[in-house]
């Protein structure tokens, strides 16, 4: 799916909670399809194809679960046939099967190595009609590593554009995944966009695959701006199968986080929800970025404790997926389920200690008081003295009084 480029690593740090029930979610999962894959004993033509799609399947908002299924035989175009309709019918709550790959070449479409209307691929699409009946999406992935797609549609755009047109017409897709993994100008991905949208309404799905390090603004395997392609086309694109193995980081919660850092301090960055990661299933898939199951699922729990609408998780690839392999592939998506759906771990509060109340203050004796008690007492006993000084001088005045009185007249009579 990918080219490998310097590896991208950031530290992990996972809780002793988020780690429990990381294993948990594993254990629940590998319980998951103890049936056997259904094997083809017979090729089924595909009768007639359809001239208009049906009613598109809905796929949720955010926690998808997705699988690449690029091999429908385990070797190559020959040895044992992978059918996809156990990922149904053991119930893994996948939600969408990404067909890969359509190449474009400049003389025809290939589904990989073979026609889409090979005979060996009659029971798979017979299949996937299954699947998408069951409520599950199927989405054409084009292009990829190592082929002309790209360079085809930018060269002879309306006679590729067409033959895709067709092949969603002829297998009623669902929708298409655009893979650029080749330097390509922006304006021809923006046309594909954008013609499709036309052609197939609003709930056609349009998605893309590109690396970490194109939704974090640096240099990509696709040659083109991101943000740029984000700004004129975002409103069409439903979300971005980002790849972190291959050299692109790895899926782990502080990868994830710094595109969603990146993404959150853009003005009309994309929103995590379209932010899917897409991981590695087996490490045989690419020799760089595989992490193992139970530190897959620890990842996811961490993302969902700081993210709520985490967009999901896609799977590289269907065929091999662990902890099944090719004898039980759809195990792996019933973990993701699994992990995306686990309630969260709780965590438990430390008690805060009660304080302890100061004892009551004991009152005393006011010294103010006494002292003005004793200020007003010998106040008291001055004003008296006071009072009593005042009466004498009083009594005086009028025992003068009277005595000048007389004598004025004892002498007023003498003058008579």
């Amino acid at each position: 799916m990918t080219m490998s480029h310097d590896d991208v690593r950031w530290s992990r740090g996972r809780g002793a909670a988020v780690a429990a029930l990381a294993a948990v979610v594993v254990g629940i999962g590998g319980m998951l399809g103890s049936a056997s894959a259904a094997t083809a004993s017979s090729p089924v033509i595909v009768s007639s194809p359809a001239a208009a799609l049906p009613a598109q399947t809905a796929v949720r908002d955010s926690g998808r679960v997705i699988v690449y299924y690029q091999k429908q035989f385990v070797d190559g175009s020959t040895g044992a046939y992978i059918s996809p309709l156990p990922l149904v019918t053991e119930n893994t709550g996948v939600d969408v099967v990404n067909l890969a790959a359509v190449h474009m070449n400049p003389d025809e479409l290939r589904l990989n190595d073979l026609l889409p209307n090979d005979p060996r691929f009659d029971t798979m699409w017979r299949e996937l009609a299954e699947v998408q009946d069951a409520g599950v999406a199927v989405v054409g992935m084009i292009g990829g590593a190592q082929n002309d797609t790209w360079q085809s549609l930018s060269t002879d755009y309306d006679t590729q554009y067409q033959r895709l047109h067709d092949f969603v017409v002829t297998y009623s897709l669902d929708g298409i995944d655009l893979d650029v993994e080749t330097e390509t100008d922006v304006a021809v991905v923006e046309h594909v966009i954008a013609d499709l949208a036309r052609d197939f309404g609003d709930d056609f799905l349009i998605t893309l695959s590109p690396v970490t390090a194109a939704l974090v603004g640096e240099d990509n395997l696709s040659g083109f701006d991101y943000d740029q392609l984000y700004a004129s086309s975002g409103a069409s694109i439903d979300w971005f199968n980002t790849q972190f193995y291959c050299g692109w980081g790895e899926p782990t919660a502080a990868d994830y986080g710094e595109i969603t850092a990146y993404q959150a301090a853009r003005s009309g960055g994309i929103p995590p929800s379209k932010v899917v990661m897409a991981v590695l299933t087996n490490p045989e898939n690419c020799g760089d970025g595989w992490i193992p199951l139970d530190e897959l699922t620890a990842s996811i729990l961490q993302i969902r404790e700081t993210t709520p609408d985490f967009g999901g998780v896609a799977g590289w690839e269907y065929f091999n997926s662990l902890p099944g392999g090719p004898e039980a592939p759809w195990r792996w998506a019933g973990v993701m389920r699994a992990a995306i759906d686990a309630p969260l771990p709780t965590p438990t509060p430390t008690p805060t200690p009660s304080p302890t109340p100061s004892p009551a203050p004991t009152p005393t004796p006011s010294s103010t008081g006494a002292a003005l008690a004793d200020t007003g007492s010998a106040a008291s006993g001055q004003g008296l003295g006071e009072l009593g000084a005042l009466g004498g001088i009083a009594a005086m005045l009028t025992i003068g009084g009277v005595l000048v009185l007389r004598t004025q007249r004892i002498r007023s009579r003498r003058r008579v």
